[in-house]
């Protein structure tokens, strides 16, 4: 027993001393730390209704990265430029609760850029007409709330996963407004669900230590990534979005082939959103 105990601690003391090589140990055998082999997703898992007082809610889990969605609806008025659309506004929540890696406050600069983000890929989903409750009088706003709560990795993929099955569950009541008094009531009673234009289906791979090309990659990972590339289907299998990040260098080749896995990945959370 102390000789497993010793060898144990010795490997989690080279992973804390010197991370890059231990990463490197694997990836220089064809391998992973955790055992997945380079273009292996984690497993995914969706709930969807986990917020009783929200309008839409889901949670999803890619391995060990959590990320909770909530959608609250509530009556507005139009912009004036658009008089026949209402809003969606989201915000993605990345505190201390969820990593060490962030701090509390005001929303970090990868919250926001990753909020600013959904929401352009979110307005190819939804149609903001279908939030008119009166012509230039009355409209629903809705607030997507998309909060980690555990972060090992990934937490973009789970944080669009986790709004498209939000947005699939939201239910809104029958409203309507009363010309005389300007009040708008809303009948529970009756309820409906928005009819979306596409689904989102994104999957993001990772270039680790400017060698090695990884799918769904973890937080030990992520610390050694020099470039990560987001890659979004629809529900027909065209592109989406494509998005790079970092100062690592991906070519068009390879880009191309994390398009063709992206296609397999769509299957998998296709599923999950079942």
């Amino acid at each position: 027993m102390a000789s497993t105990e010793q060898l144990t601690f010795a490997i989690e003391t080279f992973k804390r001393i010197h991370p890059v090589e231990f990463q490197r140990r694997f990836l220089s055998q064809d391998t992973r730390h955790d055992g997945r082999a380079f273009l292996q997703f984690r497993a995914t898992h969706v709930v969807k209704g986990t917020i009783g007082t929200a309008q839409g809610s889901a949670t999803v889990r890619i391995g060990n990265t959590t990320v909770v969605c909530g959608i609250k609806a509530e009556v507005s008025e139009p912009d004036v430029n658009t008089p026949d659309q209402g809003y969606l506004a989201t915000n993605v929540d990345l505190s201390p609760i969820c990593s060490a890696n962030y701090r509390p406050g005001a929303p970090g600069d990868e919250a926001q850029i990753d909020s600013e983000h959904i929401f352009r890929l979110f307005g190819e989903v939804v149609d903001l007409k279908q939030l008119c409750i009166e012509n230039d009088q009355a409209v629903w706003s809705l607030s997507a709330d998309i909060v980690c709560l555990k972060s090992d990795g990934n937490v973009l993929d789970a944080a669009i996963i986790a709004l498209m099955a939000a947005v699939e569950d939201l239910k809104l009541p029958q409203a309507s407004l009363d010309p005389a008094t300007g009040v708008v009531s809303a009948d529970k009673a009756i309820e409906t669900q928005l009819t979306l234009r596409k689904r989102l289906f994104p999957a993001t791979f990772s270039l680790v230590d400017d060698a090695y090309l990884v799918a769904d990659a973890d937080d030990a990972e992520e610390r050694l990534a020099t470039a990560t590339l987001l890659v979004v289907l629809d529900d027909q299998g065209r592109l989406a979005n494509v998005w790079k990040r970092g100062a690592g260098t991906i070519d068009r080749p390879t880009i191309a082939h994390c398009i063709a896995e992206a296609k397999n990945r769509q299957n998998a959370v296709s599923s999950a959103l079942e």
